[in-house]
């Protein structure tokens, strides 16, 4: 499950949690969900990261290529026509309704089919694909090495993998109220497993026989508040997940409107530090 699919969010919904371990709690993906997550990705960042993941996978017409944690669809829609109609694009999600999503969003493409099942068991053969991507689904799994050799085991030899994730860590939000942000960042890192997957991952690629390892950094950067940017439709997903957790609807509310306050002032700054790792499978 990706993050469009997997991001914990209550916004005004009341959905009983799933409780996985001490770290994450977890919410299932709903209609309301999927509205927001439809909002995210539209944003223009979400549309420059999948741009920036598809120029670094270098590919070609006719290769099939794999995207684990594939959501609603949107950046499976965008490598149908780079790997063309003698190519193949398949997606795997754990999430039935973002399946449902992705389906209803490719239907007009004949290279592009889904497939529900987990990163650490692809419902996939060996061998099978020229290159496999996955963008922000390792910050939620509690087995990164399992996933990783799943996505060893399905690449050709030759094959290229591109593992995007965020280092949370590094998220700057300029703030009025620094502590309070604090508080409300502390909470929000308890939505995935390892916020800080980036500092990891190149060990744990080699340890799971990729080799040529390598890593981009993919940053987003906002100096004026716009409502259907990247931060905007994030400050939703924060608000109703910290509020879940036990943060009053007040301070919550108080803490997304005090950076709205510095967007209309000219005060507002954000930047969210992500990285695509990308390796070979000998």
């Amino acid at each position: 499950m990706s993050l469009s699919a997997c991001l914990i969010w209550c916004l005004d919904l009341e959905v009983p949690f799933r409780n996985e371990g001490e770290r994450m709690a977890e919410l299932e993906f709903d209609d309301e969900v999927s509205r927001v997550v439809e909002e995210f990705n539209a944003s223009p960042g979400a549309t420059r990261r999948r741009a920036r993941i598809l120029e670094t996978l270098a590919l070609k017409p006719g290769h099939r290529v794999l995207d684990v944690g594939s959501g609603p669809g949107h950046q499976a829609l965008e490598l149908a026509p780079a790997v063309g109609p003698s190519g193949r694009v398949d997606g795997v999600d754990s999430a039935e309704s973002a399946l449902a999503i992705a389906r209803q969003r490719c239907s007009d493409l004949a290279n592009v089919a889904f497939h529900l099942g987990e990163a650490s068991g692809l419902p996939l053969d060996d061998g099978t694909f020229d290159a496999a991507m996955s963008s922000q689904v390792f910050e939620y799994l509690n087995d990164i090495p399992a996933g990783l050799a799943e996505m060893h085991r399905v690449l050709k030899p030759g094959g290229r993998v591109l593992i995007h994730d965020t280092d949370w860590g590094a998220t700057l939000w300029h703030s009025t109220d620094p502590e309070r942000m604090a508080r409300v960042m502390k909470i929000w890192d308890n939505h995935l497993v390892d916020p800080h997957v980036p500092r990891s991952l190149g060990k744990k690629l080699a340890d799971a026989g990729f080799r040529n390892i390598r890593a981009e950094p993919i940053t987003q950067v906002e100096t004026n508040y716009d409502p259907k940017s990247v931060s905007s439709v994030l400050m939703q997903f924060i608000v109703g997940y910290v509020v879940s957790q036990g943060m009053t609807q007040d301070e919550a509310d108080a803490w997304a409107a005090d950076l709205r306050e510095l967007g209309a002032r000219g005060e507002y700054f954000f930047s969210m530090n992500e990285f695509a790792f990308i390796a070979d499978r000998p």
